[in-house]
Order: structure tokens, then sequence, then C-alpha cells
């Protein structure tokens, strides 16, 4: 399997469009990523919320593309939210920052059942292969500012395609935090405490199996030794929902041509 590495410089800035994106599993060069619990009591209404208004909501700000929520069942974070988007001025756009300063009635009762909640701004940083897998592997990855950039290097040129080449797995890919964009204050931002990890690394498999075996690549004799810590609740997550955006899909949910 030849899977040839993206890096955010080479295709930032490209053709937006959808079909430029065929050598990466990823639609576009940014993403917001989300880790989070819901308290007991709230997650009939977080479903009901995140599923009919919050994801179609994102989808419909200009240069948001894909939406997907995946879960860990008795895991703490228990949901990983994904959102891709064009280019890192989407997710730092005037539209994006007025949604997030004008929550809806539903966000304002949801929000503050969210726990344990990870939220990043990011940049994809590498990205390896070009399918998209129903389990996904996803790891936080601490490391200091004198250390990010070897960190970042090792990854996407050593560690990312070692984990990449392994039986099941479909696609790859490094983000970068963008760490000022992720604490913009915002109306929703107030509502709950988070965290921003400075690289996530998400391996999508066809199988939870193949995507929990390619955490060895992540070990700590990879990246202790650059200055780098791998979050210990790193887990494995299955797909829930995926939602495209209707400027990309047919209204039958194909992909547009």
């Amino acid at each position: 399997m030849s899977m040839a590495p993206r890096s955010s410089e080479l295709t930032s800035g490209a053709t937006a469009a959808v079909g430029a994106r065929a050598a990466s599993a990823l639609l576009g060069d940014a993403a917001v990523v989300i880790w989070n619990d819901i308290a007991d009591d709230g997650r009939r209404l977080f479903y009901a919320w995140h599923d009919r208004e919050h994801i179609p909501e994102r989808l419909a700000i200009p240069g948001f593309l894909r939406g997907r929520r995946y879960i860990r069942p008795g895991h703490s974070p228990e949901w990983l939210t994904l959102y891709e988007a064009r280019d890192v001025g989407v997710v730092t756009s005037p539209a994006y920052l007025a949604r997030l300063n004008a929550p809806t009635e539903a966000t304002r009762a949801t929000l503050p059942f969210f726990r344990n909640t990870s939220r990043a701004v990011c940049r994809i940083a590498a990205s390896l292969g070009t399918s998209s897998g129903g389990h996904v592997l996803a790891l936080r990855i601490g490391a200091g500012r004198d250390a990010s950039a070897a960190v970042r290097a090792a990854i996407a040129t050593r560690i990312l395609p070692r984990a990449a080449h392994g039986p099941g797995i479909v696609a790859a890919h490094l983000l970068a935090a963008e760490i000022d964009a992720s604490h913009v204050d915002t109306a929703e931002s107030r509502t709950r405490a988070f965290d921003v990890p400075p690289y996530v690394v998400l391996v999508e498999a066809t199988t939870a199996a193949a995507a929990e075996d390619a955490r060895a690549a992540f070990d700590d004799d990879a990246l202790a030794p650059l200055g780098a810590t791998v979050r210990p609740d790193g887990a494995v997550y299955a797909l829930e929902i995926c939602r495209l955006a209707s400027s990309i899909a047919g209204a039958d949910g194909a992909l547009a041509r």
C-alpha cells in the first residue's frame, strides 16, 4: 500500500474544490476536534441536539465540509467529534465566531452537561491515505515549545507512515493545534472548561483491532526522547454519524460532481 504524505504547507492555498482533495481522506486543510463526556442526565438532550441541530448548523457555515462523531462507550472521554474545513481561515472566520457568540437555546441547554472536554482548532500537518474508516485511534500529544518542531517532523516523516502501513489502516493524520485560535473567548467557550492538545493523531481503520494495533507506533520509545508525551486516555472510537456539507453533497447525500 503506497501512501504519500501530504503537508499543510504544500496544500494550503490549493483549490478549495473537494475533487482536488482526492489525494487525502480529509476534506480540507483544517479541522476542529472535540473530545467530551456528557453527564448522565444530559445524554438524550445531547443526541437530539448534536444530531439534528449542531452538526447541520456547523456545516451550514461556509467552508465547513464534513462533520463526524465517534463514540467509545464506557471510556472517558466517551465522544470524539471531527469537523473538517477548507482552511484555518474558515475556523477563525467572522461567520464561525458569530455562531460561537450566538448559541441557540438548545446549545445553551446542552453545553452545561459537557464534562472532560478537549477542543482544538487545527491545521492539517500531515495526512496519509485516501479512505475513511469506521474506527479511529485518537491520540492527544503534548510537546513543549522548544521541542514542538522536532516532534512534528518526527511524527509526520517517521512515526505516522509506520502506523499507516499496518493491516486494516486506511488513513492516518497529524493535526497541529492553533493555540491562540483554540482559546478565542466566545459565549460558547465560557460555558465549559476545556484544554487544547498541541498535537492530535487520528488513525482511521476498517476494524477496531487494526486501529488499536497502530498505537504501538506512538510508544514512549518513539516520542519521549523528543520531549513529547502521549496522553494515557487515547482510545479507539467507532463512527456514529457522518454528514457532508450541502455545498458538496447532493440531496441524496452523494458527493456532488
